[in-house]
């Protein structure tokens, strides 16, 4: 009886092979094991309420941020307003008041036709009839076009003694009733846009004092 003898080099097909899995070592498959574990248990090492501590931290430090951005941001916005409308009214004081000179320039002659006036209303000729006509004609257009310019007559007539748009020029004695009052007015005044550019120039009343008020 032969029996058959085969080298380790042969090697039948119906064989299975070795696997990578069987050759691993022990060892190395625990290591391996190990070092699969490790990540989950990093993210895991934090117990949660500290976790949440920490979130609620970090919110409240951006909710803090958020707030002072909003309120440096509000502050900017009023100060950007007040600075518009500072502007605004700037210029439109400037706008309006750019004709002060030359208002103020024209005043003397336009009082110089007011005197003209009045004089050839009193002169009974003919020819200052005419002369009256012409000059109030001139007079009345020169005033819609200042009037169109802001530019208004300060009232007297009637009126109490107003320090802040009258200058007194004489005071006559008057009943007490009408003590204090505008009694006469010897040159008009002139506002524009409630600016004064001239007082009106006035006679004063005032009441006669009782030299001895608690006389016999």
């Amino acid at each position: 009886m032969r029996i058959p003898i085969h080298s380790g080099d042969d090697h039948h097909e119906g064989d299975p092979e070795p696997s990578a899995a069987s050759e691993t070592p022990e060892g190395e498959k625990e290591a391996a094991g190990d070092s699969v574990m490790t990540p989950a248990a990093e993210e895991g090492s934090a117990p949660p309420e500290v976790r949440v501590q920490e979130l609620e931290a970090a919110l409240a430090k951006k909710t803090q941020e958020y707030d002072a951005t909003q309120e440096q941001l509000l502050r900017l916005m009023a100060d950007f307003d007040n600075y518009r409308k500072r502007t605004t009214r700037q210029h439109e004081e400037a706008r309006q008041f750019a004709v002060a000179d030359l208002v103020i320039a024209l005043l003397p002659g336009l009082d110089n036709l007011e005197r003209a006036l009045s004089a050839a209303r009193q002169d009974l000729a003919p020819s200052s009839a005419v002369i009256a006509e012409g000059v109030s004609m001139v007079l009345r257009q020169l005033k819609e076009a200042l009037g169109k310019a802001g530019v208004r007559e300060v009232q007297t007539q009637g009126l109490t003694f107003d320090p802040t748009r009258h200058e007194a020029v004489d005071i006559v004695t008057v009943p007490a009733s009408d003590d204090g009052m505008v009694v006469e007015e010897m040159q008009r005044g002139y506002l524009l846009h409630e600016r004064l550019l001239r007082p009106a120039k006035v006679v004063v009343g005032r009441a006669e004092r009782d030299a001895n008020p608690g006389g016999a």
